[in-house]
């Protein structure tokens, strides 16, 4: 049984990066949210610095998103219901 080693420096791995699952020693883990819990999960830097980039950017689709499907809604009732008076 071999003792893994941190991919960042040659001391003892105690965790593996959530994301890719790279070893790492305690003084590299950087932690975040885990997608299933709410308990820390360890993360490498590499990892931890993409993952605001991805959530950025799935905010402006989502928004993107929900502001064209309202622009549709209120067309769409307009038609069935009259604003004006």
């Amino acid at each position: 049984m071999s003792i893994e080693t941190c991919a960042e420096c040659t001391k003892e791995a105690v965790s593996n990066c959530a994301l890719c699952g790279k070893p790492l020693c305690q003084d590299h883990i950087t932690h975040g949210f885990s997608r299933r819990t709410n308990t820390p999960a360890a993360n490498c830097a590499n990892c931890q610095k993409n993952f605001p980039r991805k959530v950025r950017k799935n905010v402006i689709i989502m928004a993107t998103v929900l502001i064209v499907a309202s622009i549709i809604l209120i067309v769409y009732l307009s038609t069935i219901i009259p604003f004006g008076i």
